[in-house]
């Protein structure tokens, strides 16, 4: 279809949907050569949990989201589980992955998704990009954040498609599935510190 449509992949285009809401017109801008750099948002999710058992989004809670936009670090933490606030800080492991991270210290799990959240639609990243994602994060978050009245779906256009968390103006990128596909790690060294030490080039902490 896109073929027949004359879409190109790598093109810019001028989009408007029509009054249906149904179809939209696609007008390509040929005069428009410079290439795309997609705003790319990377998060991971820290979780209260009992002794030796998996996290349960009915009972635990969000107590930390790491995350990247860009290359600029922040993170977020939720002082009803951390004791103290925690200041801005510097983690660069290698020098081709610097990182310089803004802390914001919430009074609770809730003032940590309002922030993160609010973060999101602020920085309207095109690409997110998680570790085991679909499976976790984003179930998990999701989950959560409906504890305090807030919906993923109706703030950052994300929502579950066929087993994947998509987005409506959004990719998302869950890193595990390409580890389980394409990197020919045996089964056991999968896990996101073993894949960091392979891939990566680092020990993490």
């Amino acid at each position: 279809v896109n073929i027949d449509l004359d879409i190109r992949v790598g093109g810019w285009y001028i989009c408007t949907p029509t009054g249906n809401g149904i179809s939209t017109s696609v007008e390509w801008q040929r005069g428009m050569l410079e290439a795309a750099e997609p705003r790319i948002l990377a998060f991971d999710i820290e979780c209260t949990k009992a002794p030796l058992k998996f996290p349960q989004a009915e009972a635990d809670q969000v107590f930390m989201i790491s995350y990247m936009i860009d290359g600029e670090g922040f993170l977020i933490v939720s002082r009803s589980v951390v004791s103290k606030d925690i200041e801005d800080f510097e983690y660069t492991p290698k020098p081709s992955y610097p990182g310089v991270f803004t802390v914001f210290n919430e009074a609770s799990e809730e003032g940590l998704l309002r922030r993160f959240l609010d973060h999101c639609r602020e920085a309207r990243p095109q690409i997110y990009v998680t570790y085991n994602g679909d499976f976790f994060d984003w179930p998990f978050i999701e989950q959560r954040a409906k504890v305090y009245g807030m919906d993923i779906r109706s703030e950052l256009g994300i929502e579950l498609q066929r087993e994947e968390f998509r987005g409506r103006c959004a990719v998302h990128l869950d890193a595990f599935a390409w580890v389980n596909r394409d990197s020919y790690l045996p089964q056991g060294s999968r896990g996101l510190k073993h894949v960091t030490r392979y891939k990566l080039g680092y020990n993490p902490v």
